[in-house]
């Protein structure tokens, strides 16, 4: 099994896993509390993330990227006036205009684009590791499992922010189109300044499809995911991995023992997350009957907390699964 099933082996005696699990017919609420019940999963510990900093910073680079566009991206100077201006009474100067206020924007977009295969490219890395084999349960390895549940918590975080800002700002999706319907004119142009801000054809294109989804950033995350499960051969492995750390978060929550109230946060954040990559693995989906996690009872438990710039956590995992309306 993997790493922190190997850890759930040294502390909950009543795991066994959903791959040889035969008592499909017990309730799934009984289930994912009896299984895990002994699990307890406090994410608040330092000593969590300073593992991931000092044997994993290709994570923690990917990681701090994100945040550092997202207050980028908080700040997005659109430019609604100069478009709007530039097709209403089309001149030269005007199209230049808009072409000087829409570049940097644009350049900003490509950035985050370019994290999203960032993100595409650590997400098998990160669960990799998590599902990989170990026989010792030392404290070091215990901070491995913590440190990489909520780094993989963190880049959902992120991804959820991201999704949530692109949606309440509708310039990003007006600016870039209107640099795609201008391009011919604008790789023309002999302004160093606007020249300096074309990105080429191809991957503009690739960032046409990427932002033409609602959840693009979170879709990277569970696209990346079902195709490490799917090239693992062994999905119902993943997907035992996933409910074990949803499991740890859920008792964790439920039972009143997190150690601080960033370590609740996270492990809020954390069942949001394996909610919806349990849902585009598994066939079935989270809310089946067949899954090991109680997406009713996660749901119930969430609803009072946030995510994603104050949406409640139930909405979120509602709406970024394929199987939850």
């Amino acid at each position: 099994m993997g790493a922190l099933l190997s850890l759930l082996r040294g502390s909950s005696s009543g795991y066994t896993s959903t791959s040889t699990r035969t008592s499909r017919d017990t309730e799934p609420s009984a289930r994912f509390s009896k299984q895990f019940s002994d699990f307890i999963l406090n994410l608040g510990d330092s000593r969590n993330a300073q593992y991931v900093v000092d044997n994993f910073p290709e994570g923690s680079r990917v990681l701090r990227a994100g945040q550092a566009l997202l207050q980028r991206i908080r700040a997005y100077q659109d430019g609604s006036d100069e478009i709007r201006a530039a097709i209403s009474h089309p001149t030269p100067d005007k199209e230049e205009a808009a072409w000087r206020k829409i570049g940097p924007s644009v350049v900003l977009l490509r950035e985050c684009f370019e994290h999203s295969q960032s993100l595409d490219r650590i997400i098998p890395d990160i669960l990799d590791e998590l599902c990989s084999q170990v026989n010792d349960y030392d404290l070091g390895k215990t901070d491995r499992n913590r440190g990489l549940a909520r780094l993989l918590a963190d880049l959902m975080q992120s991804a959820f922010a991201f999704d949530s800002l692109k949606s309440s700002i509708p310039a990003i999706q007006n600016d870039f189109s209107y640099y795609r319907r201008t391009l011919p004119r604008m790789v023309k142009s002999q302004d160093d300044g606007i020249a300096s801000n074309v990105i080429p054809h191809e991957v503009s294109n690739q960032m046409s499809l990427f932002y033409a989804y609602h959840n693009p950033m979170v879709k990277t995350v569970v696209d990346s995911a079902s195709q490490f499960a799917r090239d693992s051969r062994n999905e119902p492995l993943v997907l035992d991995c996933i409910s074990a750390l949803a499991a740890g978060s859920f008792n964790t929550v439920k039972q009143g023992k997190s150690d601080s109230p960033e370590s609740e946060r996270l492990c809020v954040l954390v069942l949001a997350t394996c909610c919806i990559l349990y849902d585009w693995i598994s066939p079935q989906g989270v809310g089946s009957a067949q899954s090991s996690i109680d997406v009713k009872a996660v749901l119930d438990m969430v609803s009072e907390h946030t995510l994603a710039d104050s949406t409640p956590a139930d909405k979120v995992v509602r709406a970024n699964c394929r199987t939850l309306r």
